[in-house]
């Protein structure tokens, strides 16, 4: 079968603004197609994203973290001066690699770790909801006020790192988002490689610290894992994990609440339900992340020909697969394009990933967007959108939540 190729453009401001309607449109006429913008395979539907994310062996995870844009001499060389030098850990490796490095990182990350965090994650909530309720105005840019550092606070609690690092992390997550799943000109890939080359030698020079005195920590338990043998871990590999947590561990959750305040509080009367009735978070949650999640794409690697939904992608190719998309399928979800919060079936989106690669870091996503939500209605019953505001997107293809959001109480 020969499969269509579409102008697809995803750093567009249109699709930013609302990738839905496109994705509307794939399922019914090119639920697998080619674009020539990202020179990637692209697919759509729930199913055929499940398979590729079940069949590890065909769809190589190498890829995951590769740049759109080329890497330059120019920023090759910034990386190398600056002694970057992220491995393929998690995210971006394969079995036996991928399999050996998550067995010991999930070690470390035990359920039990992310049940204590609790009572931390929710008076650290209070603190932030204390510095709103003190605002004369009765309005913040909940953004600013919240969901923008707290994520980043908690995996700091994980890891150990101190809290004054937060804006250096969170601006070095801004470029490396940009970096790897933006497409920059290449002077502004050099610009972003500084930045990325700051965050690395921050969290290089953490692990070190970490491995001359080890403590009650994410971080000391790996190194206490490895003890001193590479063949469980290398010194590299722990601090690129690190690297890759201080990425993933907070930017999604920081869209993941950021998107759940918007559509809860795009119709007031969800609010006022969970108000009413705050058994039903953990519900809203899972369908924020099936209807509106903040990670909207995955991306795979061929390793043979393989045919997907009819069509024939080669080896060797890139394939781009729309979670946002699979989570709207009509197919999988009755109408998908509603938001429910009694929905039977919400947990089947597929926005932590299915099979080998399923998100290690769920179950806290999962209990920080439940302690947010759970305070929030208690602090606020009356809280609203701001009317008459637009929203702004990070132009990347895979992280997805507004860079501010207004509310009034």
């Amino acid at each position: 079968m020969q499969c269509p190729v579409i102008p697809f453009n995803p750093f567009g401001d249109d699709y930013l603004a609302d990738p839905y309607a496109f994705y509307q449109w794939a399922h019914q006429h090119a639920p697998v197609f080619y674009s020539t913008e990202l020179e990637y395979w692209v697919v759509t539907r729930h199913a055929d994203i499940k398979q590729v994310l079940r069949d590890a062996e065909t769809f190589s995870s190498r890829n995951a973290t590769d740049p759109f844009t080329p890497i330059t001499p120019e920023t090759a060389q910034i990386f190398r001066a600056g002694g970057y030098a992220m491995q393929r850990v998690l995210l971006n490796a394969d079995a036996p690699t991928h399999t050996r490095i998550r067995r010991h990182v999930y070690a470390a990350f035990t359920p039990q770790r992310v049940a204590a965090l609790e009572p931390r994650i929710q008076a650290v909530v209070q603190r932030y909801i204390a510095q709103m309720q003190q605002l004369p105005a009765h309005r913040a840019d909940i953004v600013a006020m919240l969901t923008y550092a707290l994520p980043a606070e908690v995996i700091f609690m994980l890891i150990g790192l101190d809290d004054h690092e937060v804006p250096a992390i969170k601006a070095g997550s801004e470029s490396r988002v940009l970096f790897t799943w933006g497409k920059p000109t290449a002077p502004e890939q050099a610009d972003l490689a500084h930045s990325m080359v700051d965050f690395w030698q921050r969290a290089a020079t953490f692990v070190q610290k970490r491995a001359q005195a080890p403590q009650n920590d994410f971080t000391s338990d790996l190194i206490r894992l490895r003890n001193g043998d590479d063949s469980i871990l290398s010194m590299g590999e722990i601090t690129s994990v690190v690297f890759g947590l201080l990425l993933a561990g907070h930017e999604t959750t920081t869209g993941l609440l950021t998107n759940s305040l918007r559509q809860l509080l795009s119709t007031p009367t969800h609010w006022q339900r969970l108000h009413a009735d705050a058994s039903l978070v953990p519900a809203a949650i899972e369908e924020v992340l099936r209807f509106d999640t903040s990670v909207i794409a995955m991306r795979r690697w061929t390793t043979r020909q393989v045919e997907v939904a009819g069509c024939q992608i080669p080896a060797d190719a890139n394939v781009l697969l729309l979670i946002g998309a699979a989570n709207r399928d009509t197919v999988q979800f009755a109408d998908a394009h509603l938001f429910d919060l009694q929905r039977s079936n919400q947990r089947e989106h597929l926005s932590f990933g299915f099979g080998s690669h399923y998100c290690i870091g769920a179950p806290l996503a999962r209990l920080e967007a439940r302690v947010v939500l759970s305070e929030l209605i208690t602090a606020f019953p009356q809280l609203r959108l701001v009317a008459e505001q637009s929203y702004d997107y990070l132009p990347n293809t895979s992280f997805r939540g507004p860079r501010h959001l207004w509310v009034e109480w």
